[in-house]
Order: structure tokens, then sequence, then C-alpha cells
């Protein structure tokens, strides 16, 4: 593949056991301006590496399962399209199970609050 066909995709992977400081990851992946994060995240998970955990759910933006940090910006991966340079880490505020999947059962939020939380990125 070409250099303007590859997305530079770091990731903070987190393993309690393995790493608990947790350490970035790069992978290199298919550049598509019309591909979500999400899409990038299962090609990783599906093609580079299978260890790789997240959550993704509905995959239309409505459970809000799926919420990461992107570039510096609270969004939902299933409904943003990649970039070329991607920084991915887990929901701020919120410990950290493994990767990108973070304990939502510690705070409680609203659905709502959370959907206005994204409108402001």
């Amino acid at each position: 593949m070409k250099e303007e066909d590859i997305s530079r995709v770091r990731i903070m992977r987190f393993d309690p056991e393995g790493n608990p400081s947790g350490s970035f990851q790069e992978y290199s992946v298919p550049f598509d301006p019309e591909s979500t994060i999400m899409d990038a995240l299962y090609y990783i998970y599906t093609h580079l590496d299978g260890s790789l955990a997240f959550r993704g759910s509905c995959m239309h933006g409505w459970c809000n399962v799926c919420m990461l940090k992107v570039n510096g910006k609270v969004l939902l991966p299933c409904k943003k399209f990649m970039k070329k340079e991607m920084t991915i880490e887990p929901l701020p505020g919120y410990p950290v199970i493994r990767d990108l999947i973070v304990d939502h059962s510690v705070k409680r939020v609203p659905v709502r609050k959370r959907q206005n939380e994204l409108k402001k990125n």
C-alpha cells in the first residue's frame, strides 16, 4: 500500500496483569475516508491484533457504549469517520478494565447527558 492509503492509529493498550501502567501501540490501517473509526478498530482486531479489547454494540450511535477519546475529543467511533492520524484512548473519568474498555458501572451517566457531552465536541 502507498503511504497515502494508510492511516496511522495509535491505541492506548492496558492489561491489568501484563501492562498495568498502559502504553501506546501503533497500527497501520488501510485509509478510507468513508470508513468509521469503529471500522478501523474492527480491522485491527480482525487482521492485525485479535487481543485488542473494545466495545461496539449498536453501531448506530444509540447506546453510547463505544464512546472513546480520539485525538483529544470524546466521541462515538461508530459515527465518526477515520482520519489519517488517530490517537485512541479509553473514555476519560472511568476505570479502565482492559485496553479501550472502561467500567461504566462506577458512574451511571444518563444517555442524554452523554449525548450533550458529545455535542460539545
